[in-house]
């Protein structure tokens, strides 16, 4: 027997540290499978482990209004980014706690920047002096 489900999930397309959440109108037979099936659904971040951030048992009544709703939605109807770029998305954006700010960028210390220098200054001097001596044995 089919039921229905809304499962909120996170789409993305608008920043890699950003989603929007969208609730979709799912038919299935279980929570489990509306969930699968949504995961898979455009503009889903289908990447992420918590991409499903909801799914709960609706009415036939409350399928319909949810279906309406999408099919109305500006943002699920853009085919582009220039369109997409038309759209005011700034109240409706999340931020994802997916991506950590340390975990792309590492700010180097002072420290690092020295020890760095004085690695690439090694190695040049090196490469010169095995350089000369391979002149001077004459293997060049």
């Amino acid at each position: 027997m089919k039921k229905y489900f809304k499962v909120v999930a996170k789409c993305g397309h608008v920043g890699r540290k950003h989603y929007v959440p969208i609730a979709f109108a799912v038919e299935a037979e279980s929570g489990k499978e509306a969930a699968k099936l949504t995961r898979f659904f455009p503009r889903v971040k289908h990447d992420h482990k918590d991409a499903i951030l909801d799914c709960k048992e609706i009415s036939y009544e409350e399928y319909l209004e949810l279906n309406t709703i999408n099919s109305n939605d500006e943002y699920l109807k853009c085919h582009s980014r220039q369109q997409q770029s038309l759209i005011d998305l700034s109240d409706r954006l999340e931020d994802d706690n997916h991506y950590k700010e340390d975990k792309f960028r590492h700010i180097p210390s002072k420290e690092d920047i020295l020890r760095r220098q004085e690695r690439i200054e090694y190695k040049r001097k090196r490469e010169k002096l095995q350089f000369i001596s391979r002149i001077l044995v004459g293997d060049f």
